[in-house]
This record gives C-alpha cells, structure tokens and sequence, in this order.
C-alpha cells in the first residue's frame, strides 16, 4: 500500500517587510532596535520567518476562513497545551501537540507527531535587510527630546517546503504517549472506526479526513500574517508553487529558487528540480483521473527565467510526463486541492 504524501515548494513575496523578528539587539546607536530573524552564512546574511510563525498564518486562516475551533490552552507553572482533542479540534489534528496532564484520572502523557510538517521561510537573496531609523515626536511637549528608534526590513523572496501525511490525518492511537486518552476516546465513540488490525487504532470518516487537508491547501492560497504589518504591509500569498503527491515522507523540493548570478532577481533551479524528478519519478502518484502528479502556478513576471521554465515545462522530460502548468499559485493549490478526496479513495483505509 502507498504512503501517500501531500508535499509543495512555496515563494512569498516580502516587499519592505519585516514578517518576523528577533526582538532588540544591545549595541546599536539606540537603546530600542529592533531586528529581523536572520540566518548567516559566512558574511551572507538571509532574513527568515520562523516556521512556528508561518504555521500560525496558517492556523489563523484557518480559523476565520473555514471556521476551525481553536483548541483551548490550559496555562500550567512551567508549561502549556492544547485540549489534545483530535476529534471535535482540527488543528489538534493537522497540526499536533504534546498534553502532559498532572492530575485526575486522565493524567499522563500525551502527543500528537503533526501531520503537517514545514520547514523555515528564508530568503532566496542574501544580504537584503536594510536599516530603517526613525523618533516618536507626536503631540510631545515643546522643548522634549523625541525618542529614536531604530527597526529593519527587506525586500526579497521567501521560500519554504512543506508535507502533510495523508496516512496520518485522522488515524490516532490510544495510549500514554501516543495520541489519545480513554476519556477522549469514550466522548467520540460514534465519530471513530476502529482499525480491524489494530485495536488501539482509531480512524475519523475518509470524508472528514479529506476535508480537512482539503482545507488546509486551500488556506495556503490566502495566507496572510506578520510583524509590522501596519507600518511594513506585505501580501503573504504564494508566487509561485510546486505541490503534488507522492509516495513517501520525504520533502524532495528543497531550495528550488535561487537568485540571478548577480542576486539581484529570482529564478526557478532547472537543473536541481530535473535531478529531483529523475530521482522521485517512480514515486510520484498521479491522480485517477489521468491527470498530472505534479502542479506548478506563478505570478507573472515573478521569476527572471519565466519564458525558460515554462517552455521546459512543456518541452522536455521528465517536466511534461509530471508537470501541469496553471496560470496562478492559487489555481495550482485549487486543483491539488480538489485532488485530495479522489487521492483518499484509491489509497487509504
């Protein structure tokens, strides 16, 4: 049987942003700056966004878009979790959580391996985080020093993977140290299947299951979310992506942007993504109706090779025998997303 694996490479446009920071840095030319998550690689410096933060753009759509309960946090001394209900709360499904209850009869420990794994956002360009000085002088007394501040943003594409384990979005075990408590369990009993095999294994209806990766696709095209988004606006929707299916956990589009010879402007890595497919061809699982494994869509003018990419999309292998072209990212995770039910049905329980 397939192990069956919903994976995509995404690029965010940030345009004088600063989607994610790091808080005050000591040292500088005033007391209160602030900076940007960066990562540095001998004199390069790549600003990035958290994947803690990108899962909770996602989460937060989620929320106001399809109506996903957030699960309640219970606040303890030294920690906090979610309810650890997978059932009657998507997100404790999609997006997992560890539950260490002290006390009554359902103490234990409890944890839930997300479905959903991402990776960083970070920088295709190097060394593009500008410094922006500015004062609070509004409405101050006359003869009052204003007050400096200082700040950084960018200007630059993000990119980052993703994978959701089909296999595992509404399949749960029972028992400490694995996903669920008996009172859980014993409060859903009409909502979960047994497995035939095994008995501490629990299964949601394949059309839930569907659903909710259905959804999650689907807020991936409307993503939004940030830092600084009254002063540094940015749209946080995918330019450009690659999303399919295939058979395995792995994420095989890693870093598949890269900059120009002279960093200046974005293009799509030909020759990585052809050693990729050659590689992953034999794992790629097409869907029943015919279709392609495999969906690229990207704003135009996004990409310096455009014209390049496309044509090789259409003209050589193994892009034509995998790739479908669409016109937009959102028309691309639409048609992955209308993909998802069909995919359940030919190879999950």
């Amino acid at each position: 049987m397939a192990y069956p694996v919903l994976t995509g490479a995404v690029l965010i446009e940030a345009n004088g942003a600063a989607l994610n920071n790091a808080g005050l840095e000591e040292g500088r030319r005033v007391e209160n700056a602030i900076v940007v998550k960066q990562i540095r690689i001998g004199r390069l410096r790549y600003p990035y966004v958290s994947g803690q933060a990108w899962r909770r753009w996602w989460r937060e759509v989620l929320y106001e878009d399809f109506g996903w309960k957030p699960s309640p946090v219970t606040r303890e001394a030294k920690s906090a979790y979610t309810t650890g209900d997978p059932i009657a709360y998507e997100e404790d499904d999609l997006f997992g959580y560890m539950v260490a209850r002290k006390r009554g009869e359902t103490a234990g420990t409890f944890r839930r391996i997300s479905p959903l794994k991402n990776s960083l956002l970070i920088s295709v360009l190097p060394n593009v985080i500008s410094d922006d000085f500015g004062h609070f002088s509004r409405n101050l007394p006359p003869g009052t020093d204003i007050i400096p501040f200082e700040a950084e943003h960018y200007t630059t594409c993000l990119q980052g993977v993703f994978t959701i384990s089909l296999t595992d979005v509404g399949r749960f075990t029972l028992g400490e140290m694995y996903d669920l408590s008996k009172d859980i369990v014993q409060g859903h009993e009409m909502e979960l299947r047994q497995d035939e095999d095994e008995s501490q294994v629990y299964w949601l209806p394949k059309e839930k299951r569907a659903e909710r990766v259905k959804q999650v696709i689907q807020a991936l095209a409307d993503l939004r979310g940030g830092a600084r988004l009254a002063r540094n606006l940015s749209d946080v929707r995918p330019v450009a992506v690659l999303i399919g299916f295939l058979d395995g956990g792995n994420a095989p589009f890693q870093r598949l942007f890269k900059p120009d010879e002279n960093n200046e402007n974005i293009c799509l890595n030909l020759e990585r993504l052809r050693s990729v497919l050659e590689d992953y061809k034999d794992r790629v699982l097409e869907p029943a109706d015919g279709g392609k494994a495999l969906y690229f869509g990207c704003r135009a003018t996004v990409l310096a090779n455009e014209k390049e990419v496309l044509k090789a999309f259409k003209e050589e292998s193994p892009f034509k025998e995998c790739i479908e072209v669409l016109r937009t990212p959102k028309m691309a995770l639409k048609r992955v997303a209308d993909l998802v039910r069909p995919m359940f049905d030919r190879h999950l329980p």
